[in-house]
């Protein structure tokens, strides 16, 4: 468990660093630019990440389950393999939707641009090789040069913006240029670091993953991720079809706040994924680590986010008068990082067993209740029934997600005591939608937080004993 701590403490260091800069760039950016002009550069991003998700094909996941089946030294060799076709055929749609350009900027920021579809391209591109540029050294769990590279994006990103916003003013692409360059340098520097791994071209030894086993493993999350960005992009597409930019633009400002928690989702998701592979890898039959970790980072995740919940109209005050209102949308998309993350300890079994259709059902069942939650909802509540909808979708989300993996692999996780601690959340986050803090809502504090306490005494004070040892 030392050992344990002293990794996943590498990955928070840089990420703990990111959230600080988080603290600084958030409200910088939505005072500088319009809820509007936000909305744009969230639906750009939006359609990007759906070009990203396919065109990787789950050959990101695929090299991540192959990954400790091949030699250290010939794991460049599996990366080169990996990346190959999907920058092939992304290359392959991105001159198609240049062809097209005039239809889909339209469809994305209401204007004709030649430049945004290129940008879209370019977006792209470097995002697939940042991804698994990152995922390599994620994997080798270097925890340090991680937190670097993670630091490098966030501080280029907040210059970019600074720079380009003497350019731009307060255009949505001052945000689209400032995430694409910021992206291209870390890519870049990464490349760099790694370019043996990236660039060698000895032929060594044969792999021992075909490229059948990669495009089997892989294949299945194409649809599951696509599936996953209906479920988690519904939310603006409702938005712009219902509402337009300017509502966009304020579910995008409570976004942002969510943003710093989704820093912590991911220092637990960089680390955990390799620790647990590896784990399995060693003793597969040692269920007992699994359950610890899961409650371990569900009280963490529980008290962060009841105490932000709490905060909210402090918190809503650092990003511009310009967003008022995102205090009340914001509550319930605490939802989204707590069941993620507590899921990314539950999901395990599906990988584990290589069931990655599995994925593919859990995706449905989330995507069909989002869709149907945003079209009952988004009408009414706007960019409020979004955040009630997604919240709630993504409840559904790690039901599933649990379910399916303890079919290939049983774990005894203590649900009870979670779920008790859900609701109550979930009625601290209801009742905080619709008022401004008082003591109602003071109140629901305190007793959640006594819930969450109580219910998790043990696995608090053991990991307290084991963080003095």
């Amino acid at each position: 468990m030392k050992e344990l701590l002293k990794k996943f403490m590498e990955f928070a260091l840089g990420n703990g660093i990111v959230l600080i800069i988080g603290l600084i760039s958030s409200p910088l950016i939505t005072r500088i630019i319009l809820p509007a002009e936000y909305g744009k550069a969230s639906m750009f991003i939006t359609a990007t990440s759906l070009i990203i998700v396919i065109m990787t094909l789950g050959r990101d996941q695929a090299y991540i389950r192959y990954y400790n089946d091949e030699k250290e030294y010939n794991r460049g060799k599996l990366l080169r393999k990996s990346i190959k076709l999907p920058l092939i055929l992304n290359l392959i749609l991105g001159l198609i939707l240049i062809i097209l350009y005039k239809p889909i900027s339209n469809m994305i920021i209401q204007e004709v641009s030649f430049t945004i579809v290129l940008l879209m391209l370019v977006h792209s591109t470097f995002s697939i090789i940042s991804n698994f540029a990152l995922l390599n050294i994620r994997m080798k769990q270097k925890g340090k040069i991680y937190s670097i590279f993670t630091i490098l994006n966030k501080v280029s990103y907040l210059i970019f913006i600074v720079l380009i916003f003497t350019i731009f003013k307060n255009s949505y692409m001052t945000i689209v240029l400032a995430t694409i360059i910021s992206n291209v340098v870390m890519c870049g520097v990464a490349l760099v670091y790694d370019r043996r791994e990236w660039f060698d071209s000895k032929k060594g030894e044969e792999l021992n993953t075909k490229t059948k086993e990669l495009f089997k493993y892989g294949t299945p999350f194409v649809f599951s991720m696509s599936i996953i960005w209906i479920f988690q992009s519904i939310d603006k597409i409702s938005l712009r079809m219902f509402s337009g930019y300017e509502e966009i633009g304020l579910y995008g400002g409570a976004m942002s706040i969510i943003a710093l928690l989704n820093i912590v989702q991911g220092t637990f998701t960089t680390f955990w994924t390799p620790v647990a592979y590896e784990k399995y890898a060693k003793e597969p039959e040692n269920t007992d680590f699994f359950i610890e970790i899961n409650e371990i980072v569900t009280v963490i995740m529980l008290l962060i986010s009841i105490i932000i919940i709490a905060l909210k109209d402090i918190i809503i005050m650092f990003i511009g008068s310009e967003y008022a209102g995102a205090e009340f949308i914001f509550p319930f998309l605490v939802l989204m990082p707590i069941m993620y993350t507590i899921s990314e300890t539950t999901v395990m079994g599906i990988n584990f067993s290589k069931n990655t259709k599995s994925h593919i059902y859990v995706a449905i069942i989330s995507a069909i209740s989002n869709v149907i939650g945003n079209l009952i909802l988004v009408p009414k509540y706007g960019a409020k029934g979004a955040a009630i909808s997604t919240g709630l979708a993504y409840i559904l989300f790690f039901i599933a997600r649990t379910y399916y993996s303890n079919k290939y692999y049983k774990v005894k996780y203590k649900l009870k005591k979670f779920w008790v601690c859900i609701i109550a959340v979930y009625i601290l986050a209801a009742y905080s939608s619709a008022y401004k803090f008082n003591s109602i809502i003071l109140y629901l504090t305190i007793g959640s937080l006594a819930i969450v306490l109580i219910m998790y005494r043990s696995i608090i004070i053991n990991s307290i004993k084991k963080i003095r040892k």
